[in-house]
């Protein structure tokens, strides 16, 4: 508990030198009144990104102000020091500390997620809802932190990440959100998109790696807070490139995904992609853009749309971009056309015209060697777009 003090006075001290003025008073513990909106923050920072965690939560101290008073902005927050604990944050009262658990908790547990979301959805109700999970991730790739990674907790390993199938199981026993922000590496990918379509409107992230800082949250609190998913793709750009701790960022990769016409995508490029690998054929990549390279930790998390444009003939190619457009109404590139990568060993859009913000999984033998086929023909659009027709 002493360090707990510790570390809340020291984001105290922090927080003053943005002009800030923030105390940590314990709230009574009774539901409050509906609210329009109700913002979650997940921060699981239990791991190595520990140093991140402060960072971003003196950020969001730093856009307090921006928060209208009839939005509850609710922060989670695990790390490595602390047991985890429950903050609320308002431009009236700042930081105050709502909840600090008693144990260890594995914060990608679903039954700890799911305890915890209920929790916060009843004591704050809203008619809507907003969540952004922050974390390690890797897209839809099992078996590699799928989303977050709690090292500390005292259960088996295979307990400290949680695959995409349990958090859509999870997100399916609450309130549907508005949308889901993945500050977290690789997480635009269709299969994931596909997999969460029923539980939110729209799903904002990147299809590569991001940023160590991650999203500048004084510049997207606003949109957080309104419900803005494209708000939220804008704010985080604005914040790079950037320099960070000394460190220079070129760039960051992001789209916003509109979940309602996943179905309508998921048939086009079934019934159009899917020529190219009957029998268990194998086209040239040639031109794919790829957002990762080292296939002993993850696949090549190929470019969406690029991968359509080099395969299709043109007529195909602006059909399905038709409702490409409707499904991902906003793309942001970088102005350098590259971004932040530890696992790709080229981070560079050679393509930008055909850039499409989103990434999917395409089969090849290689892959055989890291289960990647294998474990893609347990996914949801691998079923839905006829994958098994062809062989792979």
């Amino acid at each position: 508990m002493k360090r707990f003090c510790l570390y809340i006075i020291i984001l105290y001290n922090m927080c003053l030198l943005t002009g800030c003025r923030d105390s940590v008073v314990p709230p009574e513990r009774l539901p409050r009144a509906e609210a329009e909106r109700t913002v979650i923050v997940y921060l699981l920072g239990d791991n190595t990104l520990y140093t991140q965690v402060r960072q971003d939560t003196i950020e969001m101290v730093k856009g307090k102000n921006l928060i209208p008073e009839d939005v509850n902005f609710i922060i989670y927050l695990d790390d490595k020091a602390h047991t985890p604990a429950i903050y609320e944050l308002s431009a009236k009262k700042g930081l105050q500390l709502w909840k600090q658990c008693n144990e260890e908790l594995c914060s990608t547990d679903a039954e700890t997620m799911l305890k915890t979301l209920q929790g916060i959805e009843h004591y704050f109700p809203a008619r809507h809802y907003g969540i952004t999970f922050w974390s390690h991730a890797t897209g839809w790739t099992p078996r590699r932190n799928t989303f977050g990674k709690d090292e500390t907790h005292s259960k088996p390993a295979t307990m400290s990440e949680m695959e995409i199938p349990v958090l859509r199981d999870v997100l399916s026993r609450l309130p549907k959100f508005d949308y889901i922000f993945f500050d977290a590496c690789f997480m635009q990918c269709i299969e994931v998109a596909y997999e969460l379509r029923n539980v939110t409107s729209y799903m904002v992230g990147s299809p590569a790696e991001i940023p160590g800082p991650g999203a500048p949250y004084d510049k997207v609190i606003s949109a957080l807070c309104k419900g803005d998913a494209k708000g939220i793709v804008e704010g985080y750009d604005s914040g790079y490139p950037g320099t960070y701790n000394y460190y220079y960022y070129p760039g960051v990769l992001l789209s916003c995904i509109d979940c309602s016409q996943l179905d309508a995508l998921a048939e086009a490029t079934g019934r159009l992609l899917t020529p190219f690998y009957m029998e268990h054929a194998e086209p040239s990549a040639d031109g794919f853009q790829a957002y990762c390279s080292f296939l002993n930790k993850y696949t090549y998390y190929f470019d969406m749309r690029t991968t359509m444009c080099r395969l299709l003939s043109e007529d195909d190619y602006t059909a399905w971009m038709e409702l490409f457009d409707k499904a991902v109404p906003l793309r942001k590139l970088s102005s350098s056309n590259t971004w932040f990568a530890s696992f790709c060993s080229d981070p560079t859009v050679r393509d930008p015209e055909c850039y499409g913000g989103v990434s999917m999984f395409v089969p090849m033998e290689k892959y055989n060697n890291y289960g990647w086929n294998e474990d893609f023909q347990k996914t949801s659009w691998y079923a839905v777009t006829g994958w098994q027709r062809t062989g792979w």
